[in-house]
């Protein structure tokens, strides 16, 4: 990953969490260059254009099964570092992690805490 601005598209159908998301990204001392969409196929079309560093996934994408987009994305965008996002409880968000063959997710509820740290260690891999 550069070690100049990083590139995260965020990928949520609410408007609300990708404020927030937008917000403290911003706030992380202009270390990311941030876009947006708010269904699964404007988001693969987008990422494929802008190739962006971390994809920040949200696995309950209306009329889509999140697993099955996030496991096309680790396909077709395989330079891109793939975060998932949901409500759902924690240990059922690790499963369904795994069952897309991922490595990074993140709770929705834990967003404020974990969304730094964990993409600067994804920065670090």
């Amino acid at each position: 990953m550069p070690s100049t601005k990083i590139c995260v598209l965020i990928v949520d159908d609410s408007d609300v969490v990708r404020d927030a998301i937008r917000t403290l990204l911003k706030e992380a001392t202009g270390k990311y260059e941030t876009h947006e969409a708010d269904d699964a196929e404007s988001a693969i079309k987008q990422a494929k254009e802008i190739k962006p560093d971390v994809i920040l996934l949200d696995l309950s994408l209306p009329g889509v099964s999140g697993v099955e987009i996030a496991k096309r994305m680790r396909v077709e965008l395989p330079e891109s570092k793939i975060v998932v996002m949901s409500a759902q409880d924690p240990i059922v968000l690790q499963k369904l992690t795994e069952l897309a063959g991922l490595k990074w997710c993140i709770a929705k509820t834990e967003l404020s805490m974990e969304l730094l740290p964990t993409l600067r260690k994804i920065a670090e891999e």
